[in-house]
C-alpha cells in the first residue's frame, strides 16, 4: 500500500519550516517600533501619527488592516466608529470624512516609501473564519506596492495567517497572542506549534509573556520575537536583556530614552 503524497507532506511540513529574516533590518540588535504610529500626542493610525513615529528615528511602526465596505484597505484599530458606526458597513469616502481621518494603506505606502530600512507591521484585524476577503487584498496591495520585503503581517487569527501566506508566499508573518485570548492560543507553547505548522518568521506575544525559555528558543530557531505594547522603562530593560528582536510602544521619545537606558545598564 503505497502512502499519498498529500499525506506524507502534511506529516514533514512542519519540519520544513525555516524563518526568513528582513533584509536590512533583523541584523539590528532590537528594533524599536511605533505602537499604531504614536498614540496620546496624536491620533492613533493616523498619517500624522505615523510620520512622527518615522521621523522621531523609529525602526519601524505597527498598524491595523481592515476592509471597507467598498473594498478599500483602512488602518483603525476598532471595528466601529466613536459614533458607534461599523468600519465594514462604510466606504472609504465615509471614512476618509471621519474625524479623526481615517487613511488607507495606500496612503500609508506613499508616506513610508522614503524611509527606507523601516519596518511596516500590518496587523489584519479579523477573528473568525469569514474575513471578508481581507488576506487577498491584502497580498495584492503588498506585493504591488513593491516594499513587501519591508512588511510583516501579524494576526490573531492563524487561519488568516495562513490565507496570507498562499496567496503571498514571498511575505513575512507573525502571530499575535495575550494572556486573554481563547485558551487554545494563551501560552508560548501553543504558539511555537503555531509557529511550526504555518512557517511563520516571527511571534508577537504580550509582553508579559516574554520569558527566557521563549527568548532562547525563538533564538535558536532564527524566529524574530517582537512584543506591545511595552511603556514601562523597567520592562524596556528586562526585555532587552532577554535580547528580544522588537519593542512596540506608543510614545517613541520614552521607548527610545529607556532602550538607551536598558543599554547602558547592560554595559556597566
Amino acid at each position: 500500500m503505497t502512502i499519498p503524497w498529500a499525506v506524507l507532506l502534511l506529516v514533514f511540513w512542519p519540519f520544513f519550516w525555516k524563518p526568513r529574516a528582513i533584509p536590512g533590518l533583523t541584523p539590528k540588535p532590537t528594533l524599536l517600533l511605533g505602537h499604531r504610529g504614536v498614540r496620546g500626542s496624536l491620533p492613533e493610525n493616523s498619517l500624522a501619527a505615523f510620520k512622527a513615529a518615522l521621523d522621531a528615528g523609529l525602526d519601524g511602526l505597527e498598524t491595523d488592516l481592515q476592509r471597507s465596505r467598498d473594498g478599500h484597505l483602512v488602518l483603525i484599530h476598532d471595528f466601529s466608529l466613536p459614533d458607534g458606526r461599523s468600519v465594514s458597513a462604510l466606504n472609504c469616502r465615509e471614512l476618509q470624512e471621519a474625524d479623526p481621518k481615517i487613511p488607507t494603506l495606500e496612503a500609508l505606502f506613499v508616506l513610508a516609501r522614503p524611509y527606507q530600512g523601516t519596518l511596516l507591521n500590518l496587523e489584519l484585524k479579523t477573528y473568525g473564519w469569514r474575513t471578508g476577503g481581507l488576506e487577498r487584498a491584502a497580498a495584492r496591495a503588498i506585493q504591488n506596492s513593491g516594499l513587501g520585503a519591508r512588511v510583516l503581517v501579524s494576526s490573531f487569527n492563524p487561519i488568516s495567517l495562513m490565507r496570507l501566506r498562499l496567496r503571498a508566499p514571498g511575505v513575512r508573518t507573525a502571530l499575535l497572542y495575550s494572556p486573554e485570548g481563547p485558551g487554545w492560543l494563551r501560552g508560548n507553547r501553543a504558539a511555537r506549534l503555531f509557529a511550526r505548522l504555518l512557517h511563520l518568521d516571527a511571534l508577537h506575544p504580550h509582553f508579559s509573556l516574554v520569558d527566557a525559555p521563549l527568548a532562547r528558543w525563538a533564538a535558536r530557531r532564527g524566529v524574530m520575537l517582537n512584543t506591545w505594547t511595552v511603556n514601562d522603562p523597567q520592562e524596556v530593560a528586562r526585555l532587552t536583556r532577554l535580547n528580544v528582536n522588537g519593542l512596540m510602544a506608543d510614545d517613541p521619545k520614552a521607548l527610545k530614552d529607556a532602550f538607551k537606558e536598558a543599554l547602558w545598564s547592560l554595559e556597566k
